[in-house]
Formats: structure tokens, C-alpha cells, sequence
């Protein structure tokens, strides 16, 4: 998978105390092998995503953009979206990777979890329905992590 010019991009540096503190806070919702509470963590990022919403968008490519306008805000990463027949795929990439010598496991899942709740409201606001949430896929890629928008089958 390519991202063009965009790779050096996938590793990016972030604040220390700034990352250590929401590291604490995931840390309260995560024990390390799975999440205490993932509802929660999906209501932070769907009120996170109701805090900074997007624009109207009519395409993929504006859904995208107006996306990763917000993430910038956070220097979240960007999203890059798929659209297959009855799925939309969302590879989220750059996102803050645990600090130094931290639970990366853990924190990757509550990351995930809270990127779960956000993108399903930024869906939401589009017009989806909120029957039909935005699940990530365990992924042994470091660097991106893969989301898939779909009915259940």
C-alpha cells in the first residue's frame, strides 16, 4: 500500500506531557489485554467528533479531506479511505503511537476504540445510520490501523 509522499509522514513526534497524560487516561479504560470499558471509550470519540464536526461532504475524497482537516487539529494522523462494494475501509495512519516504554498493545486498542466512536459520528453526521458502526480490525500493521465501515453479514 502507498501513500505517496505521505510515508515520512507516518511517524511523528508529539508532545510529552501532553501524550503522557491521555497515555494515563487510556491507561484508566485498559488493562493491558483488553478494554475495561471500550463504550466509553467509543463516547469520547463520539463527542469528540460532535465537538469538531466536518463539513458536508459529497464525495469520498470531501468525506476524506474534511476528516483529516480535524485529526490536523490534534496531530492525529490522516485517514485514507477505501470504498469497496458494501464496505468503505478507513486506514487511519500516523496515529500517536504510545510513549516511550509504555503498554503499545494498549494503547494501539484504546486508540483504536476511541477512533471507532469518532469516525461513526462523522459518519452519523453524514447521514449513515447509527445502526452500522465503524469497527477497527486488529491489524499487524504498526504504522496504520484499519478500519472497516459495513453491515454485519
Amino acid at each position: 500500500m502507498m501513500f505517496s509522499n505521505q510515508d515520512t509522514y507516518l511517524q511523528r513526534n508529539y508532545q510529552a506531557g501532553w501524550h503522557d497524560l491521555v497515555y494515563l487516561f487510556f491507561n484508566e479504560f485498559s488493562d493491558g489485554q483488553s478494554d475495561k470499558d471500550p463504550e466509553a471509550l467509543r463516547r469520547i470519540g463520539q463527542m469528540m467528533a460532535q465537538w469538531y464536526p466536518i463539513d458536508r461532504a459529497t464525495t469520498v475524497s470531501e468525506l476524506e479531506s474534511s476528516i483529516n482537516r480535524v485529526l490536523e487539529l490534534f496531530n492525529w494522523g490522516f485517514v485514507k479511505m477505501a470504498p469497496a462494494q458494501r464496505e468503505l475501509i478507513l486506514m487511519h495512519c500516523a496515529w500517536p503511537h504510545a510513549p516511550e516504554h509504555r503498554d503499545e498493545a494498549g494503547w494501539r486498542r484504546a486508540s483504536a476504540t476511541v477512533l471507532e466512536g469518532a469516525y461513526s459520528q462523522w459518519l452519523v453526521s453524514q447521514g449513515a445510520g447509527n445502526h452500522v458502526p465503524v469497527r477497527w480490525k486488529d491489524n499487524a500493521t504498526e504504522d496504520v490501523l484499519i478500519f472497516r465501515y459495513a453491515i454485519s453479514e
